[in-house]
């Protein structure tokens, strides 16, 4: 029977021990026999009531050389637990639990990483590498107590630049979400030319979609696969890119259908950077309304290092 184990890192007191207990009450944890493995003790503590309350255990480690095999084994015959939730040091290597070898039948469900936001500019420009290290395996990563001042956009474009697949949540100080489309986006709209990195394509084309009046009548620039697919007419092309949503198992190429004049020299799946113009009129192909580039310029262009790309 498979023990699913909840990692939750993050530095003292960013609120990990606040997620890992809104975590273990809700419906579809609390109902299981949880062991808790704290391995930094904050402000937040796990009394009693609250353990029973929620069917768990909790037990402290003191150090690093305390996380290995044999005492996990130990635990898990203490306790026989269906559920691990593990509070992480997040001063600590990722790979001591990572590498760790696991009880049979303990299998790492998730990691979770909890970050203040009013903190984060200094641990950024003093303890980068130790503090981006926690996020490399994170499926979720919270920036909370973020002010107005604090610059989402970037945080997001360094975050996802070095672990691509995670979902980014930013909170403001009283704990509210901020709605994903108020964040700033990644590139000028103001630009004579705006230029979509590969890390940002796949925030342009949601945008696109849902916004399209951010690019009526606007130039862009991007690097882009070829897609010309039976089914379309001579003078259409789709440039666009695999965009992986959730896992590898759903990548999807996406793009927008481009007209252009004259000859084209370029190939199905070859690379190459597009220069366009973004319109947005009845397609009768469609049935309906949706974005129509228009060839600019195209040139070729080796395969960029991020690929796929993702929202």
């Amino acid at each position: 029977m498979e023990v699913p184990v909840f990692i939750f890192t993050g530095f003292i007191d960013s609120g990990k021990t606040t997620l890992l207990r809104d975590t273990l009450e809700s419906p579809d944890f609390k109902a299981y026999r949880n062991l808790i493995i704290v391995c930094e003790e904050g402000d937040e503590e796990y009394d009693e009531e609250f353990l029973k309350k929620n069917h768990a255990f909790a037990v402290y480690v003191n150090s690093k050389e305390e996380l290995k095999a044999s005492y996990l084994k130990a635990l898990n015959r203490q306790y026989e637990p269906d559920q691990i939730m593990i509070e992480y040091n997040g001063t600590w290597e990722m790979n001591v639990i990572m590498d760790c070898r696991l009880p049979a039948g303990w299998e790492i469900n998730g990691v979770y990483s909890v970050a203040d936001g009013s903190t984060a500019g200094g641990y950024l420009a003093n303890m980068r590498q130790m503090y981006m290290e926690q996020f490399a395996a994170s499926g979720l990563i919270i920036f909370n107590r973020c002010d107005e001042g604090f610059d989402r956009a970037k945080v997001r474009r360094l975050l996802k630049t070095f672990n691509p697949m995670a979902q980014l949540i930013f909170e403001k100080p009283d704990g509210e979400m901020y709605d994903p489309a108020s964040e700033p986006l990644p590139y000028d709209l103001n630009a004579d030319i705006i230029e979509i990195e590969d890390i940002d394509y796949g925030t342009w084309y949601a945008d696109s979609l849902d916004r399209p009046e951010n690019y009526y009548n606007k130039t862009l620039r991007f690097t882009a696969q070829l897609y010309r697919g039976v089914e379309l007419e001579h003078g259409q092309i789709v440039p666009g890119r695999f965009i992986m949503t959730c896992c590898e198992a759903d990548i999807r190429f996406m793009g927008h259908l481009c007209d252009y004049k004259g000859n084209m020299p370029f190939k199905q799946r070859d690379w190459v950077i597009v220069t366009v113009k973004f319109d947005y009129k009845y397609i009768p192909a469609y049935g309906q309304k949706a974005p129509l580039l228009h060839l600019i310029d195209i040139k070729p262009a080796e395969k960029p290092e991020i690929d796929p790309v993702f929202f």
